[in-house]
């Protein structure tokens, strides 16, 4: 039996409340995507993203758009979109996090041709305690020929300096911009030295037309083979109020081609920012 819409709403609270209160924080993102998924099957695609992003929300089609432009232009029947967050994050302050994973799009859900893809998106609260979309992308590629390894992970403790200063946050922000910047500069010297300084063991690559890339050995050969160097100039920064984890976006050039890129950060010991996740779409 289908369950009503205003019960999916209560379910999302509950597990909100619920989360807030263990050490299982990160459950509060997989139910902010578990919403929209419901959304969509509930509403359609477009009221679903117009209901969990604002006029901050940025969504790569493929190009950086505002979301609630985008889809308010849209007609009400714009496919069907189902998103699996095998990936995610939560910051230590629990204001800020991403999921990636999955997706099928399909024109009408009972259709039986599918698209397929990964996607990455990276979640907010606003002012009222409520997850909102900041930003949105992804990239097609024929269907996953292998599974995706489920990984959530919460904060080891929720110790940070609880800054007030606008001054101060904007600051920590230029901090983040600045090593995106150092990264493009070092890869123009040497793709390499450039990549075993910046990535992890972990991080994940998501390139036009091929399946996410896990590892660093990985991520480096598929460049390597390529025969590909990214020339990236950021755009826009943002970090979590606990300053751990941020992203940068901005342009790229591949062997003349451009592309939009967007990079997850994080905060290693000793204070070095790697990169944990690195999307690549093609610009218009």
């Amino acid at each position: 039996m289908r369950l009503s819409f205003s019960f999916l709403f209560l379910l999302l609270l509950t597990a909100n409340v619920f989360s807030q209160n263990t050490a299982d924080k990160v459950s509060q993102l997989l139910a902010a995507e578990n919403y929209f998924n419901a959304l969509v099957k509930e509403k359609g695609l477009k009221k679903a993203f117009l209901s969990v992003s604002d006029n901050s929300t940025v969504a790569f089609r493929p190009n950086p758009v505002p979301a609630q432009k985008f889809y308010k232009d849209q007609p009400d029947s714009i496919g069907f979109l189902s998103l699996d967050p095998v990936y995610a994050k939560i910051s230590k302050s629990g204001d800020w996090g991403f999921t990636a994973g999955p997706y099928i799009f399909k024109q009408r859900e009972s259709d039986t041709q599918a698209f397929y893809g990964t996607y990455v998106s990276v979640w907010k609260k606003n002012s009222k305690n409520v997850w909102k979309l900041a930003m949105d992308a992804g990239v097609s590629h024929k269907k996953p020929s292998a599974e995706l390894k489920r990984l959530y992970i919460n904060p080891r403790n929720e110790i940070f300096l609880h800054q007030r200063s606008n001054t101060r946050l904007q600051q920590r922000e230029d901090i983040v911009f600045s090593s995106d910047k150092l990264l493009a500069t070092i890869t123009k010297a040497d793709n390499k030295i450039a990549q075993n300084e910046f990535l992890t063991d972990n991080s994940w690559l998501l390139f036009p037309g091929n399946e996410p890339v896990v590892g660093k050995k990985a991520i480096m050969e598929f460049w390597k083979k390529k025969g590909y160097k990214a020339i990236t100039e950021p755009v826009k920064a943002d970090r979590s109020y606990s300053g751990e984890i941020a992203y940068t976006y901005g342009n790229a050039t591949i062997l003349a081609k451009k592309y939009n890129y967007i990079r997850i950060w994080e905060v290693q010991p000793g204070y070095k920012w790697n990169v944990i996740m690195e999307v690549f779409t093609e610009a218009e």
